[in-house]
């Protein structure tokens, strides 16, 4: 798990604090202490982020006091991230979609994981730049620097150091668009994780416009082979944490907090 966002790791697991470190450990506890979602039996796929590496990957967190050493690294891996700006990003998501966070939630993980390879990868990091909003939750943003966090969103879905990111590296990208790979993406259900909903009646959480979701989703990988076109599924969850109204008009990605991808049958 990343030392970024866990900081205050007190029981609040929210899915943001996983994805940054010990930073920001406090809201990842929120939504990484909730039942874990089952995978596998029901089929609920999930997407890797590279050719065949699966598990449960806590997203980017600092770290703090005993784990100083890990946080520095988490720090200087989230100040080698750049916020991605591009032209012919993918418009944000509008209308009902951004007024309800369930609704957000899982069209932001649709859109998240349905990738096509053969697109620039910097273009689809613009898009999570887009949708991406502050928050100055405590137990959420943890350690992270204020001059920083404008590059959670981008950070918590792509930096690889401690496993599986929901959008693949640079070279995973690259090699994934020689073989003519994309994704689609079927959403399967969205839910408020208990321990979050317990943390905010606790009145551990401050910040009313923050709330956490897990997606889960059955994601199918597209190749084109010298044999032939195959597929290959992934059954994937996720948790995120999300800032909407009363601080802005419309709900915005925070960060990933985990990602689950297991692959599902033969690749």
């Amino acid at each position: 798990m990343n030392r970024l966002y866990a900081s205050g790791r007190t029981g609040v697991t929210v899915a943001v604090c996983a994805a940054i470190g010990l930073l920001v450990l406090a809201g990842w506890t929120v939504l990484n202490h909730t039942s874990p979602t089952t995978v596998g039996s029901e089929g609920v796929q999930t997407h890797q982020r590279a050719p065949a590496t699966a598990g449960t990957s806590p997203r980017p967190s600092i770290a703090r006091g005993s784990d100083a050493p890990a946080a520095e690294q988490d720090l200087k891996r989230l100040r080698a991230v750049e916020p991605e700006y591009a032209s012919g990003a993918p418009r944000r998501i509008a209308g009902e979609q951004a007024q309800q966070p369930d609704l957000y939630a899982a069209e932001f993980v649709r859109r998240l994981l349905t990738q096509d390879y053969r697109s620039p990868r910097q273009t689809h990091l613009a898009w999570v730049q887009t949708e991406s909003a502050p928050t100055k939750e405590p137990l959420v943003v943890g350690l992270v620097p204020s001059e920083l966090r404008d590059r959670l969103a981008v950070y918590s879905v792509s930096d690889a150091a401690d496993g599986a990111s929901p959008v693949p590296t640079e070279q995973e990208w690259r090699q994934l668009a020689v073989a003519g790979s994309y994704t689609s993406v079927h959403i399967q259900h969205v839910t408020e994780p208990l321990a979050w909903t317990n943390a905010v009646a606790d009145g551990r959480i401050t910040d009313p416009s923050i709330t956490g979701r897990e997606v889960a989703a059955l994601v199918t990988r597209h190749t084109k082979g010298s044999r032939g076109d195959h597929t290959q599924r992934f059954s994937v969850a996720m948790t995120l944490n999300l800032e909407g109204p009363p601080a802005r008009t419309i709900w915005g990605f925070v960060a990933a907090v985990t990602y689950a991808s297991i692959p599902i049958g033969a690749p």
